[in-house]
C-alpha cells in the first residue's frame, strides 16, 4: 500500500457533481487528437497540451485522489480511478463525465481495456470487469487481499496480481479462474509484463519471475537486492529492465542473467520508462534520473521531488509530476532542459498518458496498458 491560477469556466454537471473544460482540445479526440497529457492529482484530472503546457480541461471531484491509478484511453474516453472508491469514465474531448461505478474501497490499480470491458483492481479485494460503454459490472473476481497491481489482457486471458500473493490467470470473457501461481508476498503496485508465453513480475520479496502464460508455470526466478513491489518490468528488445530500492536492472529476459546494475544512493521508488536510447526513473530523494540503457551510467538528473512519480517519455521529451514541488513538468530528454512546468494544487504520484505528436497513446510501465 502506497503512502505517499489558471482561469477556467467550471460545467457543474448537476447528476453527478463534477467540473470540467475550459477549452476544446486543439485536435479533436474524434479526429485523431495528438500533443495531449492526461494526468491525475488530488481531486482532480488534468488534459494539458504536451507541447506548451496549457491547460485543456480539467475535472473535478469532491474527495479523493487520482494518484495512483493511470488511466486508459480508448474510443475518445479515458477510464481512470480514484481513492474515493470510484473508477470513472471521462469524455477525453472535454472532461465530461459519462458514467463512474463504485467498488468498496480504494482504486489504486490502473486500467486495461479490452473487448468493451473495462478491467481494474480494488483495495476491496476485487478484479472487476464492467461494459466499457454503460459501466455495468459484468463480473468480479474476489482474492485474498488488496489487488493494487495492475491488470494486462493478453489473448483470451486477463492477468492480475493481489496482496495475497498469487498472480491470476482469468477468461476475460466469464472471469473463470485459469490458473494462479503463489509466490508469497506483497505485489503491490508491481504488475505484469507478457512476451510471447512469458510473464514478469516481482514483489516485496526481491524475486523477479518469470511465468509461462499458458500453464502458470515457473520458468525461472531472480532473486534482486530488496523489494521491488513498486517497479513493474518493462521488456524491450529481449532485455528487462527493473529497479529495487537501489538500483536499476537490465537482465536477460530469456535467461535471467544480470547485464548490468545502476546503483542509486537516492533509492529508487517508481517503475522504468525504456525507449530506444535511455530509461527514465525517479527516486525516493526526489530526482528524475535519466539513464544510458547501453551502459547503465547516468545522462542527467533533476531534482523535482518527485516522491516516486512514473515518467513517461515521447517525442524527445520526459513528462513527468513533481510530487512535492506541486508541479507536471517536460524536460528535453537528451540533457533535461525545463521545456515547460504547469502548476496543480496537489502532489502527485500520478503517471501520465500521453497521445503524442503522430497521435500514438504512450502509456508508463506500471499501466495495464503500457506502451
Amino acid at each position: 500500500m502506497k503512502f505517499n491560477l489558471f482561469f477556467c469556466f467550471i460545467l457543474i454537471l448537476s447528476s453527478f457533481g463534477c467540473s470540467s473544460s475550459d477549452e476544446s482540445i486543439e485536435n479533436p479526440i474524434n479526429n485523431d487528437p495528438k500533443n495531449i497529457m492526461f494526468i491525475g492529482g488530488t481531486n482532480e484530472y488534468y488534459a494539458i497540451n504536451s507541447q506548451n503546457g496549457q491547460l485543456k480541461w480539467r475535472f473535478s471531484v469532491p474527495n479523493g485522489r487520482f494518484n495512483y491509478s493511470t488511466a486508459f484511453y480508448s474510443n475518445n474516453v479515458l477510464y481512470v480511478g480514484c481513492t474515493d472508491s470510484y473508477l470513472y469514465a471521462i469524455d477525453a474531448a472535454n472532461g465530461n463525465l459519462l458514467w463512474k461505478f463504485k467498488t468498496n474501497e480504494a482504486i489504486e490499480s490502473s486500467v486495461y481495456v479490452s473487448n468493451n470491458t473495462v478491467f481494474f483492481g480494488s483495495d476491496d479485494d476485487n478484479l472487476y470487469a464492467l461494459n466499457a460503454a454503460t459501466g455495468e459490472l459484468k463480473w468480479k473476481y474476489t482474492t485474498g487481499f488488496n489487488v493494487s497491481s495492475s491488470p494486462v489482457v493478453s489473448g483470451d486471458i486477463v492477468y492480475f496480481a493481489s496482496d495475497d500473493g498469487y498472480v491470476y490467470a482469468l477468461e476475460q470473457g466469464s472471469g473463470a479462474l485459469k490458473w494462479k501461481y503463489y509466490a508469497g508476498s506483497l505485489y503491490n503496485s508491481s504488475s505484469s509484463s507478457i512476451i510471447q508465453n512469458n510473464l514478469y513480475i516481482g514483489n516485496r520479496n526481491g524475486n523477479i519471475y518469470n511465468i509461462n502464460k499458458v500453464t502458470g508455470e515457473l520458468n525461472w526466478k531472480k532473486q534482486l537486492g530488496s523489494s521491488i513491489e513498486y517497479s513493474s518490468p518493462t521488456i524491450l528488445d529481449g532485455y528487462l529492465y527493473v529497479t529495487d530500492q537501489n538500483s536499476l536492472y537490465k537482465i536477460d529476459a530469456i535467461t535471467g542473467n544480470i547485464l548490468w546494475q545502476s546503483y542509486n544512493s537516492g533509492s529508487y521508488s517508481s517503475s522504468p520508462f525504456v525507449n530506444e536510447n535511455y530509461i527514465s526513473v525517479n527516486s525516493s530523494s526526489g530526482n528524475i534520473t535519466v539513464i544510458d540503457k547501453q551502459t547503465g551510467n547516468t545522462k542527467w538528473q533533476k531534482a523535482i521531488y518527485s516522491n516516486s512519480a512514473e515518467a513517461v517519455s515521447t517525442d524527445g521529451t520526459v513528462f513527468v509530476g513533481g510530487g512535492g514541488s506541486n508541479y507536471v513538468y517536460a524536460f528535453s530528454e537528451s540533457d533535461g532542459t525545463e521545456k515547460w512546468k504547469f502548476p496543480i494544487k496537489s502532489i502527485t504520484t500520478s503517471a501520465p498518458v500521453i497521445i503524442n505528436k503522430d497521435g500514438k497513446v504512450v502509456y508508463p510501465s506500471k499501466s495495464g496498458g503500457r506502451d
